[in-house]
C-alpha cells in the first residue's frame, strides 16, 4: 500500500481532489478508479472519506492511497536478484546477461519477473511486476520495475520528454575515425526477417549519440544514449556504421573476440522519482564477460 499525501496550498482554493490526483500526481485512470471504488477509505479529506470531486481550500491534508493488489499474472519463484536501488514506488535490478525480464515461450517461470514477484511476496508486498523499459536477453545492466500503474507510466512520460536518461556501455568492432558522434537513422522490421531490424529510410526516426571511451587492437569500449527507443536501436545502428557489437550473432559476428553474447550493458539510469521528484541515479557494473575483454 502507498499513500500520497498532500497539503492543499493557497493556489489550490477551488481545485478538486481528481486535480491533484491527476495533475499533481499524474495518477493513471486505473489507479484513481481503486482508489475510489475498491480501496478502503482511498481517497480522504483531513481524515473524512470524500469523492474525487469535492473542493479543496488551503490547509485541506489529502490522502491518496494505492493498492494495486497482488499479481494474478506472475507466478513467483525464488531466484537471484541483485537490488541496486528500492522505494516505496519503484526498484532498481541488475540483470545478468541472458536472463529474460518478463514470461515468454519456453520461459514461463525463469525470469526477472517470476524472482520479484517472489521477492516482494516474502516482502509481504504483492505488487504487480511491471517494467519501466525493457532489455534483451542478452543485456546486461539496470532495468527499474514500478510497483503501480502510475509509477510506469510517469517513468515512460518522462522518458518520452528526456527526462529520464539511460547510458550504455558495448563494445564495438572496427577502429573508430572520430571520437564521438550521432547517428539519425530510421528504423524498420526487416522484411524477410521478423526478428531483426534494419536502418533504412521509411522506418520509425531513431538517434543514438556515441562517444568512444577506450580504443583496444580491432574493438573500442563505446558509451551511448538513445534518444528513441527503438527495437534493437543501438545493435542496429552501430552495425549499420560498420562496428558491430562483439559477439552480436543477428547483426554482426557470433562469438567474436571470444565473447559469447552481445557486448552491450546498460550502464546508468537517471530520473525522477515519480511523486517526489527527486534525482535518482542507479548505476551497474560492468559485468565480468565484459570486463575482461577490457
Amino acid at each position: 500500500m502507498r499513500t500520497l499525501t498532500y497539503t492543499a496550498l493557497p493556489s489550490d482554493e477551488g481545485r478538486t481532489v481528481r486535480d491533484i490526483m491527476v495533475r499533481h500526481y499524474h495518477l493513471v485512470g486505473h489507479d484513481v478508479a481503486r482508489a475510489k471504488f475498491i480501496t478502503e477509505r482511498g481517497i480522504t479529506v483531513n481524515g473524512e472519506e470524500v469523492r474525487v470531486s469535492r473542493v479543496l481550500v488551503p490547509g485541506d491534508l489529502v490522502e491518496i492511497r494505492l493498492d494495486d493488489g497482488p499479481s494474478e499474472r506472475i507466478y513467483p519463484v525464488p531466484g537471484p536478484l541483485e537490488v541496486l536501488y528500492e522505494d516505496e514506488d519503484l526498484i532498481c535490478l541488475n540483470k545478468p546477461a541472458g536472463l529474460c525480464v518478463h514470461p515468454s515461450h519456453g520461459h514461463f517461470s525463469d525470469t526477472m519477473a517470476n524472482y520479484l514477484a517472489h521477492y516482494f511476496n516474502e516482502k509481504g508486498e504483492p505488487h504487480e511486476c511491471r517494467v519501466a523499459g525493457r532489455l534483451d536477453k542478452e543485456t546486461s545492466g539496470v532495468i527499474c520495475f514500478g510497483k503501480s500503474r502510475s509509477a510506469v507510466a510517469i517513468l515512460t512520460r518522462q522518458s518520452e520528454r528526456g527526462v529520464r536518461r539511460k547510458l550504455y556501455l558495448a563494445l564495438c568492432e572496427g577502429v573508430f575515425e572520430e571520437n564521438e558522434g550521432r547517428i539519425e537513422l530510421p528504423i524498420e522490421r526487416e522484411f524477410t526477417d521478423m526478428q531483426k531490424r534494419v536502418a533504412r529510410e521509411g522506418g520509425d526516426y531513431a538517434l543514438t549519440f556515441y562517444r568512444v571511451r577506450q580504443r583496444y587492437e580491432g574493438y573500442a569500449l563505446v558509451e551511448l544514449e538513445i534518444a528513441t527507443g527503438r527495437t534493437h536501436q543501438i545493435r542496429v545502428h552501430m552495425s549499420h556504421t560498420g562496428h558491430p557489437l562483439v559477439g552480436d550473432a543477428l547483426y554482426g559476428h557470433a562469438g567474436s573476440f571470444g565473447m559469447e553474447r552481445t557486448a552491450l550493458h546498460a550502464a546508468v539510469s537517471e530520473f525522477d522519482q515519480p511523486f517526489t521528484g527527486e534525482r535518482i541515479r542507479v548505476e551497474a557494473p560492468i559485468p565480468e564477460d565484459m570486463a575482461r575483454l577490457l
